[in-house]
């Protein structure tokens, strides 16, 4: 068994976990100033952690999830249980080195009322450590308790923005026991005071930082040198964030600890930031007051919320005021009202919503429709189709045209014959309108046609396709033709017979 008097890693790491929740329940602020908070049994606070400590006999580079949760108050003080799980490197005395597996940290801490002075620190911490071919289990007992009384608070209260204040030397006794499973078990002992030394802060200000725990507003900046970074929220009851970098612990002027970097920022807490109302709906579309707006106009807007909550909208719509309610809890910041008519005033609003039963109307928009103007077909085009034929015998023409509104549209055909066909429709805008007549008069013909539009606005004629009719239509002359083709077919046969010697 092999008792060492050097730096362990352990007793580090109790020093880093007692001082970075040292400042974090020290104080609290609020609008005109800093006060200490009234804390609840069952209130927590759940933080991960970063730690990188290094020095000749032991080094670390650590992340640990902690929860800290209010379990009693005695009256005077609060007692917090607190519990975790430690992952990383480390490195103990030159004996050991590897990985932090399966390990665990659990204790209390002493918190006086009235002024939020930690007392006492007390943890048990167990796990192992992996190393190349083997892994070693391990435990550790920490108590650190202030060596002075009172005991000091590092916070006087009440605390002012702007305001700098010197914190004197904090003094804590340790007891460290330790325990290392190797061939021949290594044990540490530690049982001497170790101190922070005085350094001054300065509360620098109030700003809005995100965590994952929520977007806190009340962020009161606190700042000590470069060393020292704390981020308190009011709302939070809490340090919402802490970052240390080259922060010494002393034993004496020759011996010391330091802590390289500690980063900190809380994950979850029941003190949830305050929700805030989303912003109003803004940037309409059509503008507000616009003219001349296209009846087929689809509806936006813009809208966002300063916690970044998902948002939904109920939409207004309508010819009079207030509008009607059209739409209920959509997400899309579109809306489409369908066709409208011509020359009509349409106000309309909309109403955010976020997640947290909070809600901000719009103002109530308006615009007015364009006057109808239609506009008739273009002229057709020229018709298509056979330019002779027989008379008696039916023939299809065909044309198409477009409309400059999109309107729907009818097709006319002059056949040239004195007749004209029916209006013959409706067609989709650019798609073609086949028709058929009949002639019964040899001649020459011109076929036109002309198109309207669903509202009765008629394009000019087209251009004239010209035709002629010279042949005579008749059963006789379809009967001779086709026994010449019989006779053609008799004579084919001959002739293969003769070719084959059929």
């Amino acid at each position: 068994m092999r008792r060492d008097k050097k730096p362990m890693v352990f007793y580090t790491m109790a020093l880093l976990i007692a001082s970075i929740f040292f400042p974090v329940v020290s104080t609290l602020f609020i609008n005109d100033g800093a006060d200490s908070p009234v804390w609840e049994i069952g209130d927590y606070w759940n933080y991960n952690m970063y730690i990188s400590y290094e020095q000749p006999s032991a080094s670390a580079d650590l992340t640990l999830n902690m929860h800290f949760e209010v379990t009693n108050d005695d009256g005077v003080h609060y007692i917090l249980n607190f519990e975790g799980n430690v992952e990383g490197s480390v490195s103990i005395a030159g004996v050991i080195e590897g990985e932090m597996k399966n390990t665990v940290i659990n204790g209390q801490l002493y918190i006086r009322k009235s002024d939020l002075a930690m007392i006492t620190f007390n943890a048990h911490m167990e796990g192992e450590i992996e190393r190349m071919f083997v892994t070693n289990a391990f435990s550790a007992d920490i108590e650190l308790k202030q060596n002075v009384t009172p005991a000091v608070s590092p916070y006087d209260f009440p605390i002012e923005v702007n305001e700098t204040w010197t914190v004197p030397n904090i003094t804590f006794w340790l007891h460290l026991e330790a325990k290392i499973e190797l061939a021949v078990p290594y044990e540490v002992l530690y049982d001497f005071p170790v101190y922070i030394e005085e350094h001054t802060l300065t509360c620098t200000g109030i700003e809005e930082l995100s965590v994952p725990a929520g977007i806190y507003r009340d962020g009161y900046h606190v700042s000590g040198s470069p060393h020292y970074k704390f981020w308190y929220s009011p709302i939070a009851h809490n340090t919402i964030k802490a970052e240390y970098n080259n922060i010494r612990l002393w034993y004496n002027e020759s011996l010391y600890w330091d802590i390289n970097e500690l980063y900190a920022e809380m994950i979850d807490t029941n003190y949830k930031p305050q929700n805030m109302p989303p912003y109003p709906p803004t940037n309409p579309y059509p503008a507000n007051g616009s003219t001349d707006v296209a009846i087929d106009v689809i509806l936006s807007w813009d809208c966002s919320d300063p916690d970044d909550d998902l948002l939904t909208y109920d939409v207004y719509f309508g010819t009079s005021l207030p509008p009607s309610k059209v739409s209920s809890n959509q997400s899309a910041t579109t809306y489409n009202p369908g066709m409208l008519e011509y020359n009509t005033t349409y106000y309309w609003k909309v109403i955010a919503f976020d997640g947290y039963n909070h809600s901000t109307p719009g103002e109530i928009w308006t615009f007015k429709t364009k006057v109808f103007a239609n506009n008739p077909p273009d002229k057709p085009n020229r018709p298509t189709g056979p330019t002779s034929g027989e008379i008696g015998r039916e023939y299809t023409y065909s044309s198409f045209t477009t409309d400059p509104d999109g309107d729907k549209v009818y097709y006319k055909f002059d056949w040239g014959d004195g007749s004209t066909s029916q209006w013959l429709g409706p067609f989709e805008s650019g798609k073609i309108a086949n028709a058929t007549h009949v002639w019964n008069t040899m001649g020459n013909y011109t076929i036109k046609v002309k198109a309207k539009d669903e509202h009765g606005m008629e394009s000019e004629w087209s251009d004239g396709l010209l035709i002629s009719m010279p042949k005579k239509y008749s059963l006789f002359v379809e009967l001779f033709d086709k026994l010449n083709e019989w006779h053609i077919l008799r004579s084919i046969m001959k002739l293969l017979q003769v070719i084959f010697n059929l």
